[in-house]
């Protein structure tokens, strides 16, 4: 940053500019579901409240890959005095290599981080991270964040104009002062001294009350605003939508969740009222145009009589015209399961279900507590109704036998799952992430801590034999080689399918696309019969059908691959988004 730039942040009284915070959603993979940053539109509309003379901006770069680093050139160009970044554990690496660019072209910004990957394990990041971040900030941001952009501003004043003439005793920028002076005074904060010692502030409000959160979609928006739509399949209609959360945690401990995790201090869950999240929604809707609202709580169902008021005052507010989608665990969705008639008269289109697993030992390891009936019994509940399903699985984990996978693709035929229009639940393996009992049950069974700003490779910590031949088969020999070129065939043929008015041809393109869906379960399942050498099935008589009529469906043009082979750095929200290396379908 420049000293003239400088020198408008030092103006003494009230007359300098606004304090600029950037806000920094940094790169995680992909999937159909693309939102604004949420944890970030929270922090946002809390600070834009709470603290005077502060010009805030998101830079949401999510749909990004990690290379694409020229991306950063807004918010450089920005030049804000503090940046502040989300970091997941799916992206520790991509948060230092963004990071250091965002010092090295602003080396005066105070530069720091948060997320759920710092609330597990913000001294080891800001260690492996050598400087590069002045603090980390655990738990919840808005409190914290709030406090530090005081204490910034009170550094602008604190610190002496910058001298016009060049010499070699220049007066402490805010930055200097801040950090000399005020990292004490910030509650939930951790930093490195020069020395190399590590300092922690005190705890202070980690969990912010429910009735203290600002209307987070008051600040939907972004310097790369990503549109967001539904398509609804009941109605006949694309629609545009708006995101949100309007509760945190989980009142569940399912043993793989980093959730659960990362929210460890405090009550495992609350949320705002029905009344006010409707009115979040009402007062969003005088400044934005949607007709869609879909609610990203972790589980947004836990609450019987909230859900119902949320519908019903939603209902009432718009005679229908904004519908909305949610997610659920299979407890809590079985406890509504007589209102969804209602529900969905009153607007509800889709529920994302954590179901996980259609083995019971599977079930029972992930502590989900729920029965492979309870699981299924979900899903007819929601198609019985037109309720569009959401599929959240894990087809493979580490400690897993030959039957588990077989039954998980009995559970998927059980529940007619097979004809899901995303693929996603075939490749799932369960990530490793800090803080989960799974990971402390695999560091103690291997005798091996992992370090926390890991994650470590899920495929290579596959114990049987059997399960890895699978895997290894299913992922190289089909998924990487072919995944991109099966759902690029089934796309075209859904839109010859719109354009045609042949009835004949109509028909022979949806069986020949139910055909072509079927595909991954048929090789999984070979897979899982066959014993010696696996991947004959890849030269067999029936592969070669599906590949057939793949190729000829693409007439030879290469399918919408990703643009550029990216690395293992996957954080998925909303519906679908492929999880683990499959990120990189391409690489």
């Amino acid at each position: 940053m420049n000293e003239a730039c400088w020198n408008s942040l030092n103006n003494d009284g009230d007359i300098y500019d606004p304090t600029r915070l950037a806000l920094v959603s940094l790169p995680y993979g992909e999937g159909p579901q693309k939102v604004m940053p949420l944890g970030l539109q929270n922090i946002s509309a809390y600070v834009k409240k709470h603290v005077a003379h502060v010009k805030c901006k998101i830079f949401d770069y999510s749909d990004l890959y990690t290379s694409d680093t020229h991306e950063l050139k807004d918010l450089i160009d920005w030049q804000p005095a503090l940046v502040g970044i989300s970091i997941y554990s799916s992206h520790v690496q991509a948060a230092i290599a963004w990071g250091q660019l965002i010092k090295s072209a602003l080396p005066e910004t105070v530069l720091f981080c948060g997320g759920p990957h710092i609330s597990l394990a913000a001294k080891d990041f800001l260690r492996v991270s050598n400087g590069i971040f002045e603090l980390a900030l655990y738990g919840e941001g808005e409190h914290s964040t709030t406090r530090l952009l005081n204490l910034f501003n009170k550094s602008r004043k604190e610190a002496p104009p910058s001298s016009p003439t060049k010499n070699t005793n220049k007066n402490p920028t805010p930055k200097q002062v801040f950090i000399d002076n005020h990292l004490q005074d910030i509650p939930n904060a951790v930093w490195i001294s020069a020395t190399g010692e590590t300092h922690e502030t005190y705890k202070q409000k980690i969990q912010l009350p429910a009735t203290e959160w600002e209307n987070p979609l008051l600040d939907y928006c972004s310097e790369r605003l990503q549109n967001l739509y539904f398509t609804d399949r009941r109605d006949g209609k694309k629609r545009r939508s708006i995101a949100l959360t309007s509760s945190r945690g989980c009142p569940l401990a399912c043993s793989f969740c980093a959730i659960v995790a990362a929210d460890k201090d405090g009550p495992k869950w609350r949320a705002v009222d029905a009344s006010t999240l409707v009115n979040w929604i009402a007062e969003a809707h005088k400044q934005y145009s949607f007709e869609h609202v879909y609610m990203m709580d972790a589980n947004f169902f836990v609450r019987k009589d909230r859900v119902l008021e949320f519908s019903e005052k939603l209902y009432k507010l718009f005679g229908g015209e904004v519908t909305w989608s949610s997610s659920s665990t299979v407890g809590y969705l079985l406890k509504l399961r007589a209102e969804l008639p209602k529900l969905v008269a009153q607007g509800l289109r889709l529920v994302e279900m954590g179901i996980e697993s259609g083995s019971q030992t599977q079930l029972d390891y992930m502590n989900k507590r729920v029965t492979v009936k309870d699981n299924i019994d979900a899903i007819r509940a929601l198609q019985i109704n037109g309720i569009d399903v959401g599929l959240d699985f894990i087809m493979f984990y580490h400690d897993q036998q030959k039957r588990e996978i077989i039954e998980n693709l009995s559970f998927l035929l059980k529940s007619g799952m097979t004809e899901h229009e995303s693929f996603d639940h075939y490749f799932n393996i369960m990530m490793i992430y800090p803080g989960t009992p799974v990971r402390y049950n695999l560091e103690r069974k291997i005798g091996f801590k992992f370090d926390l700003i890991d994650l470590p490779n899920s495929r290579q910590l596959i114990e049987n034999q059997e399960v890895k031949e699978i895997y290894d088969a299913y992922i190289d020999y089909f998924a990487k080689p072919l995944l991109n070129s099966l759902e690029e065939a089934i796309s075209i043929n859904i839109e010859k399918i719109s354009q045609s008015t042949s009835l004949g041809e109509i028909a022979h393109l949806s069986l020949l696309n139910i055909y072509l869906r079927h595909m991954p379960f048929k090789i999984l399942w070979g897979l899982c019969q066959r014993t010696g050498e696996r991947t004959v099935i890849f030269t067999g008589k029936e592969f070669l059908t599906y590949t057939s009529i793949i190729k000829k469906t693409l007439h030879g043009k290469e399918p919408n691959k990703s643009p550029k082979p990216v690395a293992l750095e996957t954080f998925t929200l909303g519906v679908g988004g492929r999880k683990g290396e499959l990120i990189g379908k391409s690489s």
